[in-house]
């Protein structure tokens, strides 16, 4: 799997203050050169509709479509002077909000899908576009990424969870695993705790350390229920669909499903880990006010005994993100006071993580996540999976 299996195209530039309708610019438009006419694939004037995004810390992205014209503005006397001046005129407020030094990516999927995602700079969701995307340089002129950078981007489990985060659709196609999966499970989902054992078993991963283990696992469960993924709605797109309502009720289950299946692969593979190297706890443990810590350590008995030292007991919640839901943990378990938090989160930043830290929540990531946090503020406060294993067999 590679970028080029789920984007046809792939530009971007750093927004310019030209670029800004409502920052000075008379204009909705962007110089297109020679890199947008390769990404239209074209030297005449296209037109057709795109779906912008701006990604902020700050603000939920929303999408906004919006129509597009690309076109030559010196076509008419270019004959004459032998020059053109390409340019991208769209319509509405894309780029509404964004300030100068924003990166703005254009994406055209493989369903012919035409994406402007814009990325406030500094922010955790640029950090994690440029995880996604193997982008180079900072100036403001349109760049193309080649089909050979597309080729060799390998569309690993940190770039599809970025994917993901950004609420893309995209489909690859794995025939061995499909017919795997299907031999195991036939045209239904099995359940969450089914598929993860089902994944430990493809991959053993045998002799690999403690945060190698988890992703490997983790890496495995997803391609295996994208790849019955594919099968079962492929076989629903075959028979149709009464009604709108219908369609658009089982497009809404495909999407809440794949949410709410990720936090729960990562509970169950997290607690494969501690079982691997033998950490005793509990799952799942009712504490104060009927609520749910998802690992308590050394035990749910150890919690509830008020004689045993609050200092030894630990705490872990896992989610596959953050979001705005992290302030979630600090009810888990009140005698624990310093919390931990397991996530797969890519787009964190400086000052959520900051915030997290001031309410005693310390996060934990597997070290192929918390690899891509290098140089962000807080970020040295963050455990591995290994460190905190290491963390938990200290205080007991």
């Amino acid at each position: 799997m590679n970028l080029g299996d789920a984007f046809d195209r792939i530009a971007h530039k750093r927004v310019a203050l030209v670029d800004l309708p409502h920052m000075g610019s008379n204009q909705h438009e962007i110089n297109g050169v020679a890199a947008l006419r390769d990404f239209f694939e074209t030297s005449e004037k296209v037109t057709g509709s795109m779906t912008w995004m701006r990604f902020a810390d700050d603000a939920d992205a929303v999408p906004v479509s919006g129509e597009f014209t690309f076109y030559d503005a010196r076509e008419r006397g270019a004959e004459r002077t032998g020059r053109s001046e390409w340019r991208l005129y769209y319509k509405g407020d894309g780029l509404l909000g964004s300030r100068p030094g924003d990166l703005l990516v254009m994406a055209r999927t493989r369903g012919g899908e035409i994406l402007a995602l814009v990325f406030e700079q500094g922010s955790g969701w640029e950090r994690a576009a440029l995880e996604l995307f193997p982008i180079s340089g900072s100036g403001g002129a349109v760049r193309l990424l080649s089909q050979q950078i597309l080729c060799e981007t390998e569309l690993d489990l940190v770039r599809r969870a970025v994917l993901d985060q950004l609420e893309i659709d995209f489909t690859v196609h794995e025939p061995d695993l499909e017919g795997v999966v299907v031999e195991k499970f036939g045209l239904t989902f099995p359940s969450t705790a089914a598929m993860s054992r089902f994944a430990r078993e493809r991959m053993p991963a045998m002799g690999a350390t403690a945060d190698e283990a988890l992703w490997a696992w983790i890496d495995m469960e997803e391609r295996l229920f994208r790849a019955l993924e594919r099968v079962i709605v492929g076989e629903r797109l075959e028979r149709g669909f009464a009604s709108v309502d219908d369609f658009l009720t089982s497009s809404l289950s495909v999407q809440n499903r794949r949410k709410s299946r990720m936090g729960h692969a990562l509970e169950n593979h997290l607690a494969a880990v501690f079982d691997r190297h033998a950490v005793a706890y509990s799952p799942q443990v009712r504490t104060e006010g009927n609520r749910t810590a998802d690992f308590i350590f050394p035990s749910a008995d150890a919690y509830r005994d008020r004689q045993f030292p609050t200092a030894r007991l630990t705490v872990l919640a896992a989610k596959s993100t953050c979001k705005d839901r992290w302030p979630q943990v600090l009810a888990d378990a009140d005698r624990i006071p310093v919390k931990h938090l397991c996530t797969l989160d890519t787009a964190l930043s400086g000052f959520q993580i900051a915030d997290m830290l001031s309410k005693q929540i310390l996060p934990v990531m597997p070290a192929r996540v918390l690899s891509g946090y290098s140089g962000v503020t807080g970020a040295g406060e963050i455990l591995n999976v290994a460190g905190f294993i290491d963390l938990v067999r200290e205080r007991v």
